[in-house]
């Protein structure tokens, strides 16, 4: 029994070795190609160096500084761009009204909320007819008007029809330097 003791150490053994030295042996090329690596890592940043040395030969102190301002003015242009983009132009509302008024039609309050796009107006029109084309004139400006809503209309003295629409604008309105006139005008 004692020899079949022996035996098995020694089979055991001889697969331990093999395994002790392949990761010994593993180890050794790990850490070579590290160094490897580093090293390899090392010539690339002098060689990134030498070349920003030559770049930074060219070109004068004064173009040096033509170019750092030049860099601001863009980034100057570039922050005033986005202001600009994101400006809103709440008179384009009164043009469009104006533009698409008809002439027995007016409106004697207003009253506007930019964060919802909503406006609402009050006013008086000739006859109920007048009325309907209005509406419809300032439906048909699809570009600038995506809904309205007539809240109140009556009829008041000498026949006159005294209304309160709502209108939703689209946000395009905001942004356009020029508002269309309407065909109905």
């Amino acid at each position: 029994m004692n020899f079949n003791l022996v035996y098995r150490l020694k089979s055991k053994s001889l697969w331990m070795d093999v395994v002790f030295y392949f990761l010994c042996a593993l180890l050794i090329a790990v850490v070579f190609y590290y160094f490897l690596f580093l090293l390899k890592d090392y010539y690339q940043n002098q060689k990134i160096e030498e070349i920003n040395k030559k770049i930074a030969v060219y070109g004068t102190q004064e173009q040096k500084n033509s170019e750092a301002k030049v860099f601001d003015y863009k980034k100057k242009i570039d922050d005033f761009t986005v202001i600009i983009n994101n400006h809103k132009i709440s008179s384009n509302i009164f043009t469009f009204i104006e533009e698409n008024t008809l002439p027995t039609v007016w409106f004697s309050n207003f009253s506007m909320s930019e964060s919802s796009n909503d406006l609402r107006l009050s006013g008086e029109s000739n006859n109920m007819e007048t009325l309907s084309h209005q509406i419809s004139i300032l439906e048909n400006n699809k570009d600038y008007v995506s809904n309205i809503n007539i809240l109140n209309s009556q009829v008041g003295a000498g026949g006159t029809i005294r209304f309160v629409l709502n209108a939703s604008l689209n946000p395009e309105i905001f942004k356009s330097k020029t508002v269309i006139q309407s065909n109905g005008n």
